[in-house]
């Protein structure tokens, strides 16, 4: 199957990402895309437009289109039970050891990396992560905010520690044709270690100091 993640620029307007994320998903689609993947827009999913987004995916996009919310689980054809997390449930202790213990068959993170050093980082985990837990780990993201605020790339597309494809600034649509299903990671490795850039916006995000040690030890 091929698979598409589309990378969003940030517009000065809800209906101007509304468009753009259309239109972006609509060419991962004539690309061959059998499932695209978009990031979910605070602008445009907090507002009057979100409903106004399904139908218009729905109506201009003719493969499954996931929309990179709120945490969910859903199955796709072609990659079996698919696990979306978002904000720091991709960067959390003891989310990450329930996967352990019950791992999906895809993983999609949408972290909200609040810099570039963040999705830097978020890329790191993934990597570990596509050997431990699923074997096919996305990242997708919006780009172009302020610093300290969500929304500063890193998109990407890892299978067994291997990246894929790789997003560059601003808009992007990555493509990646993988086997169907992407299967699982045989043996399966250690769980990886959060990166402490994370471990600390995760601390400063509950009102805690980093704990002592970090890296934070998953295995």
């Amino acid at each position: 199957m091929k698979l598409a993640i589309v990378q969003h620029l940030l517009r000065p307007a809800p209906a101007q990402d509304l468009e753009a994320l259309v239109i972006a998903a609509a060419r991962a689609a004539a690309s061959g895309a059998d499932l695209v993947i978009v990031p979910d827009v605070n602008a445009v999913s907090d507002g009057p437009l979100r409903d106004e987004l399904a139908r218009r995916l729905d109506d201009a996009v003719a493969v499954p289109t996931l929309v990179a919310g709120t945490d969910l689980e859903t199955v796709a054809e072609g990659l079996g039970r698919v696990l979306l997390l978002s904000g720091d449930d991709c960067m959390e202790a003891e989310v990450l050891r329930s996967l352990a213990a019950d791992p999906p068959d895809a993983l999609v993170l949408a972290p909200g990396s609040e810099s570039e050093l963040q999705a830097e980082a978020m890329l790191e985990l993934a990597i570990g992560l596509s050997t431990s837990v699923a074997s096919l780990v996305m990242i997708v993201e919006a780009d172009g905010a302020e610093p300290g605020v969500a929304g500063h790339g890193g998109s990407a597309i890892v299978h067994l520690g291997e990246v894929l494809a790789e997003a560059l600034a601003g808009d992007d649509v990555l493509l990646a044709d993988l086997a169907d299903p992407p299967g699982r990671p045989e043996p399966r490795g250690s769980m990886p270690q959060v990166p402490p850039l994370l471990a600390g916006r995760l601390a400063a995000h509950q009102g805690r100091k980093p704990d002592v040690g970090y890296p934070a030890d998953l295995g």
